[in-house]
């Protein structure tokens, strides 16, 4: 029977792992998967949708077992740039196409794409291919774009979430005064 995680641990107030589970970011996005840890325990992931793990989250299992979760070394890309204008513009492109990207002051990862590639080198970048864990930036939608309902806002959401969120309620209610007095 595998392990059931069903929730993330708070990582101040767990206990020590008893597990680790190397994954890959394809699979660390996912709310329900299906894996091995390294001492050959199945585990059954089961999240709330949109729950990211990154690296180093503890999941709790039913059992009471902490799984530590390690972002696996994957296949990658490393953007770097002669100059730092060059470099932005880089990163312009790719936040432009809500790729993934894993940042810092001097490069850029993201997942291999070769057309993305010949673009940024295009714009002058180099481009290096590298087998290193890959841990993106979680951004204002957790890597993804929502447009879900907007009303009903999840406390654990990012900064950009909540921002987002109130925007939208923002612009709702905006919408409803001026249909309220059109109709006046």
């Amino acid at each position: 029977m595998p392990l059931r995680c069903t929730r993330l641990c708070d990582p101040s107030a767990s206990r020590p792992a008893t597990h680790e589970l190397r994954l890959l970011y394809d699979e660390r996005v996912k709310s329900r998967l299906a894996a091995v840890c390294t001492d050959g325990t199945a585990v059954a992931i089961l999240l709330p949708r949109g729950t990211v793990m990154r690296d180093g989250t503890l999941l709790a299992a039913d059992d009471g077992a902490v799984v530590h979760v390690v972002a696996a070394a994957q296949a990658v890309t490393r953007i770097s740039a002669p100059t730092p204008l060059t470099l932005l513009r880089a990163v312009y492109h790719l936040a432009n196409r809500h790729v993934p990207a894993c940042l810092a002051a001097e490069q850029v990862l993201i997942e291999p794409d070769p057309v993305l590639e010949r673009l940024l080198q295009s714009l002058g970048a180099r481009i290096e291919h590298l087998q290193i864990p890959f841990d993106p930036e979680p951004g204002a939608y957790h890597g993804g774009h929502s447009h879900g309902d907007p009303v009903h806002a999840d406390p654990a959401a990012t900064v950009g979430e909540q921002l987002s969120i109130e925007a939208h309620r923002e612009r709702l209610a905006a919408l409803a005064a001026e249909s309220s007095e059109r109709r006046t």
